[in-house]
């Protein structure tokens, strides 16, 4: 059954459930009756189960969403990797943090909905799993529930990081949504503190069920066909979950699971750092994304076009040019124009400086992917979490990590963290992540920079005061 297809029907689910509200109760009734053998029939055999799954992370992958809005497009402009001065107009308000801006109240409501409904799609999943008594083998069980529990703590952790004040500075403030069930049923709001323990209750849920992950006895670095790799990385696996708790524990201040969950992925040793001889080849041949980092990312062969759109300027048919909507600003100054660093001379174009981290057409070797969690991140928390505790310590990780990006790297002997926030800023280009560390980092700045507002039909309908 086509992937496409069962995204359509599981969003079809959810607008049924907005519009119970709207229609009267004896249409509902035959709507509902019709929706509930549509379902019957997508989870009445493994493969339904495995589809309704990949719609999921198609719904996550599309532009909408991770493909474009929330790594090299909103997200990033956030992260103030475009400067002020050659931002198109477009994006202006929402790059000055204007969010009661209409434009703006638009392009974050449309991220809200948009994130809620694949949370819908893995509720509907663990609702439909849970129930089930002899589709699905114990094995295959196991992974649907722990692959679903992950995404849905993935998609509200993110919610909460966007729509959230930070968790340590107000844990007691109000928070978002969290949506247990499937339905139409109005999920609570719960503080940031309890949107935070809900996340991890789900990671902790889903690190059981992916305890004998596939991923546990291979290791996909070693695998030469990447596409071969991506059956164990481009989806939610066990090291995926892991390394989501640590990002969290760190979020929430604490630091000693954050050094516990990120040393178990890096010593699991499934995932490795960048192999210089890997972005040394023809273009057919490089690995642009590092793709042995990749702890969890998602595949949409539409990336190219995604940063076509904004990293690029257009010719019309009559001639018309129009510059790039998002250029990157002050390239050089981030890599201090160090021609050893891989990224910067692999990621931007040596000719023009264009951004090509994107672009490389090589599909049948490594298909395009956009990184969710990757094992630089996992170096980076260590460092973090290690500073001031253990000097020593935090300096080898993020040695490390530099070992890995620069040639000729001279190790560094102090260590700040301004060193580790400007090595973040280096590392997370076109990914969507530096807006959520610098909300973190620079404590007492308002939240109308660092909280987007909830949206306005979500008050209104939700009675949400």
């Amino acid at each position: 059954m086509n992937k496409q297809f069962i995204l359509m029907k599981l969003k079809l689910v959810l607008l049924l459930g907005a519009l119970f509200f709207l229609s009267a109760c004896n249409k509902w009734l035959d709507v509902e009756l019709a929706d509930k053998v549509t379902q019957e029939k997508l989870f009445s055999t493994p493969q339904g189960y495995q589809e309704a799954l990949a719609g999921v992370y198609s719904q996550m992958a599309d532009s909408s969403l991770y493909g474009k809005k929330l790594s090299m497009e909103v997200m990033d402009l956030m992260g103030d990797y475009y400067g002020t001065n050659n931002v198109a107009a477009r994006y202006a308000k929402l790059r000055a943090y204007d969010y009661k801006d209409a434009g703006s109240q638009v392009i974050i409501a449309k991220i809200w909905n948009q994130l809620y409904s694949a949370i819908g799609g893995a509720n509907n999943i663990i609702e439909w799993a849970n129930k089930d008594v002899n589709v699905l083998s114990p094995d295959l069980k196991n992974q649907i529930l722990g692959e679903a529990y992950a995404l849905r703590a993935y998609l509200h952790c993110d919610l909460m990081r966007m729509f959230c004040p930070d968790v340590v500075a107000s844990p007691k403030a109000s928070g978002i949504p969290y949506n247990l069930v499937f339905g139409v049923s109005l999920p609570p709001i719960y503080t940031v503190e309890e949107n935070v323990q809900l996340v991890i209750d789900d990671l902790k849920a889903a690190e059981k069920y992916l305890a004998n992950d596939p991923i546990t006895k291979v290791k996909p670095y070693e695998m030469v066909n990447k596409n071969e790799a991506d059956k164990y990385v481009a989806r939610f696996n066990l090291y995926g979950v892991k390394a989501l708790l640590a990002r969290v524990s760190l979020m929430r201040g604490d630091k000693n699971n954050a050094i516990k969950y990120a040393k178990e992925v890096v010593e699991s040793q499934r995932f490795r750092l960048l192999d210089f001889a890997s972005v040394d080849k023809s273009e057919k041949e490089i690995d642009m994304l590092f793709s042995d980092e990749h702890i969890f990312s998602l595949r949409n062969k539409k990336l190219s076009d995604f940063t076509t759109e904004i990293h690029y300027s257009h010719t019309d048919d009559k001639g018309t040019t129009t510059l790039a909507f998002l250029p990157f600003a002050n390239v050089a100054q981030l890599y201090e124009a160090n021609n050893d660093d891989i990224r910067y001379i692999k990621w931007f174009s040596t000719t023009d400086g264009s951004f090509i981290k994107y672009k490389v057409d090589n599909k049948d070797k490594f298909f395009p992917k956009m990184p969710m969690i990757k094992l630089s991140e996992m170096y980076l928390i260590l460092a973090e979490c290690y500073l001031g505790k253990d000097d020593q310590q935090a300096q080898s990780y993020i040695n490390q990590l530099r070992d890995h990006r620069i040639r000729n790297n001279a190790h560094w002997s102090y260590l700040t963290m301004e060193y580790i926030m400007r090595e973040s800023q280096r590392e997370f280009l076109g990914e969507g992540q530096l807006w959520y560390a610098m909300k973190r980092w620079i404590q007492g700045m308002p939240n109308i920079i660092f909280v987007f507002p909830m949206p306005l039909k979500e008050i209104e309908t939700g009675n949400r005061n």
